[in-house]
């Protein structure tokens, strides 16, 4: 049961959310990742010829995905049209819709989950909220700051719904240096070597293994080498997605100039208008971001539109469109 204070008596509202409290929105995205994997993988074994996320479209006319485009241009070293035309389109869905691909899309976020043990469950779960603390810090270092937008000396930051916080930007990580990796190592080769141990695909070619033996009898390696390395990736390289992943760390790039669908705080309805810390949203964030005021331990920029924050709220004061994304959509 999530704890919760009222603004008069000025107490911290930090508290884990409930479990299971989500919208509607935030429900159906769990099972969208699987539905878009199995409609592709249905794809592929009949015949449709569909791809995968790595390479998604009908017969010849078909799409890699944007870090296999941009390593097709390092490895040929020439201007390649297709793969321009690609970026472009991928960039523009980043500045529409932000990282949603990983919380919407991609199957490595529920496969991870599927390989978390329960301590493991419990040790990130304790790390978020330990994030909503360093929150709550930051929250009192900068009451009163003259660096943050528009708010006025002794208000709690609050990133309103015309972003009046100050903006932040993804911060180099990890992820970036896998991403610069990832292409030199295609320019030296001629091919995109990333590819060979990406996640994503191994996840379909473990499929379209798995689909071999059943189907044909065709017992082939791949169908233990390929897990072996999904595992090792998700596993013993702890938080793929938030230090390792080249792709979301070339998302991350793009989506930093991204000001549509971000989640945005209705200023009437949240508990830090008039100085209550609350951090609850904080704490719901599996990105470790503060939708609220831009505080937490990683940049707005990161935001996967899962939409948990705004099923935590306890003002109901989060959406991410006009009709907005709240508890009460529930």
């Amino acid at each position: 049961m999530a704890k919760s204070t009222t603004p008069e008596n000025g107490a911290e509202v930090s508290a884990q959310p409930e479990e299971g409290s989500r919208s509607k929105v935030s429900r159906v995205r769990r099972y969208v990742p699987g539905i878009v994997f199995a409609l592709l993988v249905i794809g592929l074994v009949t015949g449709i010829s569909s791809g995968t996320l790595c390479s998604v479209g009908y017969e010849s006319i078909a799409a890699v995905c944007p870090l296999g485009a941009l390593e097709s241009l390092f490895g040929a070293g020439t201007f390649v049209a297709r793969a321009v035309i690609i970026l472009a389109v991928a960039a523009a869905a980043v500045l529409l819709v932000g990282k949603a691909f990983c919380s919407w899309v991609c199957p490595i976020p529920p496969l991870d989950r599927f390989l978390s043990g329960k301590k493991r469950r419990e040790a990130d779960k304790a790390a978020r909220i330990e994030a909503a603390h360093h929150v709550s810090g930051r929250l009192a270092a900068c009451a009163g700051c003259a660096g943050c937008g528009e708010k006025k000396p002794g208000e709690t930051p609050l990133a309103s719904s015309d972003g009046a916080a100050k903006r932040r930007f993804a911060k180099v990580d990890g992820r970036h240096v896998v991403l610069g990796g990832s292409l030199v190592s295609a320019a030296i080769c001629g091919f995109p070597v990333f590819c060979l141990i990406c996640p994503v695909g191994l996840t379909f070619a473990t499929a379209i293994a798995l689909y071999r033996l059943v189907g044909f009898n065709e017992p082939t390696l791949d169908l233990i080498v390929f897990p072996l390395i999904i595992v090792a990736e998700l596993t013993l390289l702890r938080k793929w997605c938030h230090r390792f992943c080249p792709i979301s760390a070339l998302m991350g790039l793009v989506a930093n100039f991204n000001k549509a669908t971000r989640p945005k705080i209705d200023p009437d309805l949240c508990l830090r208008k008039d100085g209550t810390p609350c951090t609850v949203c904080a704490a719901a964030c599996p990105e470790f971001i503060d939708p609220a005021g831009d505080l937490g331990d990683r940049a707005l920029a990161e935001c996967t539109r899962c939409g948990q924050c705004a099923a935590a709220c306890p003002a109901d004061a989060i959406r991410f469109t006009k009709k907005g994304l709240t508890r009460g959509n529930r």
